[in-house]
């Protein structure tokens, strides 16, 4: 069990299926008023840990939902659990010591960066000329980009170019640059983009956006280190180290024939992949203390309710961190007093829900989720991936 509120630790699952509780978590550092000295209990069967409410005072909470008395549910990989104003997430299996590990780069990650660290160090032990950092919209590439060229001795200069935002009739010379005279408003030579970064890095975001006749000219740069500036009579060798990165499936679009599987393969020789929040539920709260800061006291505030930080755990977070800030900075908004409350934090997501492409509602739909999830509301959100706030208001209007 991973304890990530109020306080990030490790602690191993009891060994006998006695009911634990406040003695359990005082030996490792964690008190709770709130928790009952017999409060939850565990056990195994055919392998799978289970648990059940010991009959506490306050209840034990999985994914959001309590406990019935006289029921245990299996745990399975990534479970949230609460048990009085404490949350932890439950991992088969944990890599690594049980210490948080401190911040990669500038990415916050106490146990959910792990597989990516490791990975950085053998990248560095190996010293590629070509990174690949794959991973959804919002996770982070351009600091994991820069932490990159850190790690590989290149940290400046350093050049971060977002593909989709360059015109394909410029990206040639933008990128390479030209002779005087190349076009009609070249009135003088440019060194480009990757020349002007010689010795450092240049980073590539949304590589899969390249349009498929630009490939071939990115190609002669990751095979021989060189650039054809437009309009020169040939080629000028230049040492760069390139960081390509996509949320794209760039296997699926070689496939498709719409990414060249040689420009595949070189990108592809020191790859990096950055897990999305959703599979990140342990960091989710050390996240959005950092991103608040200390004055919004989402941690330190006795005013801040754990039940909104178990809704910043369970929630999907499509757009990642960048979805996290935008929630956060909403919620202050609603709410100026230090901690979270969940009142705010789920008007925040219902605005931001509101605001993108609606999801249909109708009677049958909502009636067949809440008999689904027994009544719950809760639950019943979760099944139509809407906000619980958003299907209260439909139900009352």
């Amino acid at each position: 069990m991973i304890a990530v509120f109020p306080k990030a630790a490790v602690l191993s699952i009891p060994g006998t299926s006695a009911p634990a509780g406040r003695k359990w978590l005082r030996t490792r550092g964690i008190i709770d008023r709130e928790v009952s000295s017999a409060h939850l209990q565990f056990s195994r069967t055919e392998g799978a840990l289970r648990v059940a409410d010991a009959g506490s005072r306050n209840g034990t909470w999985v994914n959001g939902e309590r406990l019935d008395a006289d029921k245990n549910v299996r745990l399975c990989d990534g479970d949230v659990l609460r048990v009085g104003r404490l949350l932890f997430v439950y991992r088969s299996e944990l890599a690594g010591d049980h210490s948080p590990a401190p911040p990669l780069g500038d990415m916050v990650g106490p146990f959910g960066l792990r597989r990516l660290a490791a990975d950085l160090d053998s990248i560095a032990q190996a010293r590629p000329s070509n990174v690949l950092i794959v991973g959804e919209t919002g996770t982070g590439k351009e600091l994991l980009a820069a932490l990159v060229a850190q790690r590989l001795g290149r940290p400046k200069p350093f050049a971060a170019v977002n593909v989709a935002g360059v015109a394909s009739g410029v990206f040639e010379s933008q990128l390479f640059g030209h002779t005087a005279g190349a076009f009609s408003d070249a009135r003088e030579a440019s060194q480009g983009i990757i020349r002007r970064h010689a010795g450092g890095a240049v980073f590539l975001d949304e590589i899969g956006e390249l349009p498929l006749e630009m490939q071939p000219k990115l190609l002669r740069l990751l095979d021989n280190r060189q650039v054809l500036p437009v309009g020169a009579d040939g080629p000028v060798e230049v040492d760069v180290l390139l960081i390509a990165a996509t949320n794209r499936l760039l296997g699926r679009m070689v496939e498709e024939g719409r990414f060249r599987r040689d420009l595949h393969a070189r990108l592809r020789i020191g790859r990096l992949s950055l897990p999305p929040l959703r599979e990140r539920r342990e960091d989710i709260v050390a996240i959005a203390n950092t991103i608040a800061g200390p004055d919004y006291g989402l941690v330190e505030s006795p005013q801040t309710e754990v039940e909104a930080l178990e809704k910043l755990m369970l929630n999907r977070w499509p757009d990642n961190v960048r979805g996290l800030m935008a929630a956060l900075a909403h919620a202050r908004r609603l709410d100026a007093e230090p901690g979270l409350r969940l009142r705010a934090l789920e008007s925040a997501l219902a605005d931001e829900e509101d605001s993108d492409e609606p999801i249909e509602l109708t009677a049958e739909r909502v009636a067949a989720a809440l008999r689904e999830a027994k009544g719950n509301e809760s639950a019943a959100a979760r099944i139509l991936g809407v906000s619980r706030g958003k299907l209260r208001r439909y139900r009352s209007g």
